[in-house]
C-alpha cells in the first residue's frame, strides 16, 4: 500500500535565468522518517525551480507519481504485515485501504437523452429523469448479476451505494496491479478513476463514512498534513461536527451474496470492519 505516514513541505528560492527571484514549494513524503520526508520535499522543490511547468498548479505538480496525502487513522495487521489502513481522505471521509482484499466500484450511468427530442424531454421532465435513472440502476444491477451467474467461481458481497454498486470479493486474495484484477475491472465496467487509483496506490479502496455534502455538512476547513496546531484544531472541530451529522447515515446496503467464500481470516476481518462502518441499521438515505 503506497500510503506514507510522513509528509513535509519545503521551499526552494533562487534567481531564474532572467535574474528574477522565484520560490517554489513542494510536498515530500517518506515511509521511514520525518527527516527523509523533509529531504524529499526539498529535492522536489528544487526540481520545480529548475524545471518549472506553468501548465500545472503547485498542487497538481508531481500528481502522477505522488501518493495521496491522507491521515492514517488506524492500521490493521494480519500475521506479520499490514492488511489494511483506515485513512481520512481530502473531503474528510474515512476510507478503508486494503492490500489484498478486492473492492470493485461500479457507478450507475447518468440519464442521457437518446437523440435531440429525447434529450429535450428529459431536460423538461423530472418524472422522466427519475424513471430513466431507475431503469439504468436496474440494468446495472442485472449486468452484475448476469456476470455472477457466468462466473460462479467468484465469491463476493454486492452492496448498493448512493451512486452505484460495490463488490467486496471473498473468494480469494487479489493483487491490486495484477492482470486478473484489471480483467475484473474491465468485465464489471468499474469506474476508470478507481481503476487508476488502485494501481497508483497499490491497494483497493472503499469509502466507510458519508460524503459531507450528502449530510448538510460543510467540507473540511483545510487539508492534512496540517502546517500549524491552529489548523489541526480547526480541522478537529470540523471532524466532531461531521461525526454528529453523519453518525446515523449508512453508506451501503447489502443486496446479495454470491459464490464461495475462502477460508481466509484476512478477508473475514475486512468484511467485518467494512460492514461495521457502512451498513448501519438505519432507514436514512444512503450517503
Amino acid at each position: 500500500m503506497r500510503i506514507p505516514p510522513y509528509w513535509r513541505k519545503e521551499q526552494y528560492c533562487g534567481r531564474d535565468r532572467n535574474g528574477r527571484e522565484r520560490c517554489y514549494e513542494a510536498w515530500g513524503w517518506s515511509f521511514d522518517s520525518p527527516e527523509d520526508a523533509r529531504a524529499d520535499a526539498a529535492a522536489r522543490a528544487e526540481r520545480r525551480f529548475n524545471r518549472p511547468d506553468t501548465s500545472l498548479s503547485p498542487e497538481r505538480y508531481d500528481y502522477l507519481d505522488r501518493p495521496l496525502r491522507e491521515e492514517i487513522v488506524e492500521s490493521i495487521a494480519h500475521e506479520d504485515r499490514d492488511s489494511a489502513l483506515i485513512t481520512r481522505n481530502r473531503y474528510g471521509c474515512l476510507v478503508l485501504n486494503t492490500a489484498f482484499v478486492c473492492f470493485v466500484d461500479v457507478d450507475y450511468p447518468p440519464p442521457r437523452g437518446a437523440g435531440i427530442l429525447d434529450g429535450l424531454l428529459l431536460a423538461f421532465s423530472a418524472r422522466r429523469r427519475r424513471e430513466r435513472a431507475q431503469a439504468l440502476r436496474e440494468s446495472t444491477k442485472r449486468e452484475v448479476m448476469d456476470w455472477a451467474a457466468e462466473n460462479p467461481q467468484r465469491g463476493f458481497r454486492l452492496y448498493e451505494t448512493a451512486a452505484g454498486l460495490r463488490l467486496l470479493f471473498t473468494d480469494q486474495l487479489y493483487a491490486p496491479g495484477s492482470n486478473e484484477v484489471a480483467a475484473l475491472f474491465e468485465a464489471l465496467h468499474s469506474d476508470m478513476l478507481y481503476r487508476r487509483l488502485t494501481v497508483k496506490q497499490e491497494c483497493f479502496r472503499a469509502r466507510l463514512t458519508p460524503k459531507p455534502w450528502r449530510c448538510a455538512c460543510p467540507k473540511p476547513p483545510n487539508q492534512y498534513p496540517w502546517e500549524s496546531d491552529a489548523d489541526e484544531h480547526r480541522y478537529r472541530q470540523w471532524e466532531r461536527d461531521y461525526y454528529e451529522r453523519t453518525k446515523n447515515r449508512p453508506v451501503c446496503r447489502v443486496l446479495d451474496i454470491f459464490g464461495p467464500d475462502a477460508e481466509e481470516k484476512e478477508i473475514s476481518a475486512i468484511v467485518n470492519i467494512h460492514d461495521h462502518y457502512t451498513c448501519l441499521d438505519s432507514d436514512q438515505p444512503l450517503a
